[in-house]
């Protein structure tokens, strides 16, 4: 080959394979399908009908956003306090509650903000499935030298509500003033653990 001809085939750069490009069309095209499903999910103004139907796929890949209430339409209006009393098989009590927001560091509520949200919606009844299971992670937790602590534990999870006051109840309250919850407490779920 002369030097006029591999300079030339030097400088050229070779096509793009057809499976590469093929690739990227795919990951684009999952891309763009994964925003739009996120769309129609969090949008208020989409059919309530069509985003059932998207539930069915979004839940199982734990996608699901559900309704974003922060702001509007329809902002949360509850505080909930979430506690357990767990009595192991031994007859030794131990008692577990969720952290409270005011009182972690801004660090804390950085990390934690997730588990925080799964805390308030564990109240709803859509959550009953997951209760079991989650009783026996915090029967494990509570007494890791225990070996099987799980087994023969009775778990009872207790609530509490706190309405937050409407924005135009004037005065507003300080933030650093704890919420108020109603005096009595909701027993929500009791899970006998075999």
């Amino acid at each position: 080959m002369s030097a006029a001809a591999r300079s030339s085939t030097e400088t050229t750069p070779a096509p793009p394979r057809l499976w590469s490009r093929l690739r990227l069309i795919a990951v684009n095209a999952f891309i763009a399908a994964f925003l739009v499903l996120l769309a129609i999910d969090v949008m208020p103004q989409s059919p309530l009908a069509l985003r059932l139907k998207l539930q069915r796929v979004l839940v199982p890949l734990g996608i699901a956003q559900g309704p974003w209430n922060l702001f509007a339409p329809g902002p949360d209006r509850t505080n909930i306090r979430l506690r357990a009393e767990i009595t192991y098989r031994d007859g030794q009590r131990q008692e577990w509650s969720a952290p409270t927001w005011r009182e972690q560091s801004a660090a804390q509520m950085w990390w934690g903000h997730r588990r925080h949200a799964w805390y308030d919606h564990l109240v709803a009844q859509e959550a009953g499935p997951i209760w079991e299971q989650w009783c026996r992670h915090l029967a494990r937790e509570q007494r890791p030298d225990l070996a099987d602590a799980d087994r023969g534990a009775v778990v009872r999870v207790i609530y509490q509500l706190g309405p937050v006051a409407p924005a135009d109840l004037k005065p507003w309250r300080s933030i650093g003033e704890p919420p108020q919850y109603e005096p009595h407490e909701l027993v929500l779920t009791i899970e006998r653990l075999e």
